[in-house]
């Protein structure tokens, strides 16, 4: 059962199979615009590597780069100065281009630096177009 403490905050869980969750005066949280994707394991890295890498060296331009890693399922974003590599299919983030060895300032000296539009909580973006 959900509950309000005034002095403490919201806790409980909030839908039925949710994990308990509290919001707490006390303590700022950490909000998702804040978090960036953890690191992958080796195995992982290694089979994205093998499948986005070459896409992100043959990309000509900024277009080029998301048409050929959407062809593959993915789709990028930015957050705190990083890139960061997404699932098209439901937005999963899943490492920052510095994991896969592709970090975004070497790509913004091949590519250009990207036209981006910020997002409402002034800390992620998306690229124009």
């Amino acid at each position: 059962m959900d509950s309000l403490d005034r002095a403490h905050g919201i806790s409980g869980p909030f839908f039925a199979e949710s994990a308990p969750v509290s919001l707490s005066h006390d303590r700022p949280a950490a909000t998702a615009p804040d978090m960036l994707p953890g690191e992958l394991d080796s195995e992982t890295a290694a089979l994205l590597r093998m499948v986005v890498l070459p896409q992100i060296e043959a990309a000509s331009s900024w277009g080029d780069l998301v048409m050929r890693l959407g062809d593959k399922g993915f789709g990028l974003g930015f957050r705190a100065g990083r890139m960061i590599l997404n699932r098209l299919d439901n937005g999963a983030e899943i490492c920052t281009g510095r994991s896969l060895g592709a970090p975004l300032r070497g790509l913004a000296a091949r590519l250009g630096r990207p036209a981006l539009r910020l997002s409402r909580d002034g800390r992620s973006a998306q690229l124009q177009g």
